[in-house]
């Protein structure tokens, strides 16, 4: 059985179902799990063969990224096209037709790294932000177990040719006016926003009037 000293930077959830991956593949996982740049700093006091991120906003520094002999993979919770924070919602709102996972080397710019595999299905029709972000982490934990798989026979992998990060990447900032109402918007765009931002839990849509912010409690 193959080992690594692997750095998991995720939720423990997610931590328990890579370790899974990993021994059905073959492979004994030696591991730190981190979930902030306190920890993930401190996990890298020693050797460390692979860093492993996925559904985590930490920034890894660019001193670890360059450590010799390490491989940095992340995990993003969507398809190239999607690059970016809460692409979930700007799919919905694009009304996709696919959508899926993306497996990339880590860079010092968020996704942007070169691209090692995807997994891509058909979005459902009348999706959900909150069902195509579950959806989209399923296929995630896909290409966790076929990274593995992949790593006993051929070791690290190389970047998938032809497969590039597109769109534009999404920022808080983008999210944020996709949640804006604007009286003057019509009937369709209010819905089209409406359906595109909601999310469990979240007063995400808001009309700014006269300097104030109001959150629309329901449409």
């Amino acid at each position: 059985m193959k080992q690594l000293r692997a750095v998991l930077l995720m939720s423990e959830t997610s931590c328990q179902k890579t370790l899974d991956a990993a021994k059905e593949a073959g492979i004994d996982l030696d591991f730190v799990m981190v979930g902030d740049l306190e920890a993930l700093e401190s996990a890298f006091a020693v050797h460390r063969d692979l860093l492993l991120s996925f559904g985590m906003g930490t920034i890894v520094p660019r001193w670890i990224l360059d450590r010799p002999s390490l491989i940095a993979f992340n995990v993003h919770a969507a398809s190239p096209q999607y690059p970016g924070r809460d692409p979930h919602h700007f799919a919905v709102y694009d009304e996709a037709k696919e959508y899926g996972a993306t497996l990339h080397y880590m860079t010092q710019s968020v996704d942007a790294g070169p691209i090692v595999d995807v997994e891509i299905f058909d979005v459902p029709p009348a999706v959900t932000p909150s069902a195509l972000l579950d959806l989209s982490r399923k296929a995630s934990f896909v290409l966790i177990k076929r990274f593995f798989q992949q790593y006993v026979e051929y070791g690290a992998p190389k970047p998938m040719g032809g497969i590039v990060w597109g769109g534009c990447k999404s920022t808080r900032k983008m999210f944020l006016e996709l949640c804006r109402i604007d009286p003057a918007m019509t009937k369709e765009e209010i819905e089209r926003r409406k359906i595109a931002t909601e999310m469990p839990g979240y007063k995400n849509l808001y009309v700014d009037i006269h300097g104030y912010r109001f959150r629309i409690e329901d449409l």
